[in-house]
């Protein structure tokens, strides 16, 4: 197995011998989101001492935190920014078995129009894992429409009388 240094001098090469083909490679970016989420906040340049400030405000709060589970009760200094809402339990249904979700979700998807979109990159990165960990041979891309198209028939019903009340007379037709 090559070294990183033999690993490095490949790559050189590589970008030389690209150079002299006139392709140009472009610096990794992150690219825009056009729906900011409330909870983001950009995060300054922070000195050491900053650092150690946030450090070990974090051991604070997860030192605190099961004893406030404990008590049953939260306080407002340890509560995060963003609360998650509490899912609706399904009363008629279990949980499912792996080999029901892996038929439920893990199917290729077939699909002639395609589009881009952007997704948060830890959802992204946890999609992956997912795929990778059950060692499944699906695209991200079925995976993530197979999750949506799911979701979508779980709630038709909900969405499409909402939407009535707005404008449209069906909103999802599947």
């Amino acid at each position: 197995m090559a070294t990183i240094e033999e690993r490095k001098q490949q790559l050189e090469n590589k970008l030389k011998k690209m150079a002299e083909d006139n392709v140009v490679v472009k610096p990794v970016t992150i690219p825009n989101s056009f729906d900011p989420s409330e909870d983001t906040e950009s995060f300054p340049a922070t000195s050491g001492e900053e650092d150690n400030n946030l450090e070990e405000t974090k051991a604070k709060i997860a030192k605190e935190k099961p004893v406030d589970e404990i008590e049953g009760g939260t306080t407002g200094n340890t509560e995060p920014k963003r609360e998650r809402k509490p899912r609706m339990e399904k009363s008629g249904r279990s949980s499912l078995s792996i080999e029901e979700y892996r038929s439920l979700y893990f199917h290729p998807v077939r699909s002639q129009m395609r589009t881009a979109f952007s997704i948060n990159l830890e959802t992204l990165q946890n999609l992956r894992n997912v795929l990778q960990d059950l060692g499944e041979r699906v695209s991200i891309a079925s995976y993530i429409d197979n999750i949506l198209r799911e979701h979508l028939r779980e709630h038709q019903e909900l969405l499409n009388n909402a939407a009535a009340k707005q404008r449209r007379k069906t909103t999802i037709t599947l």
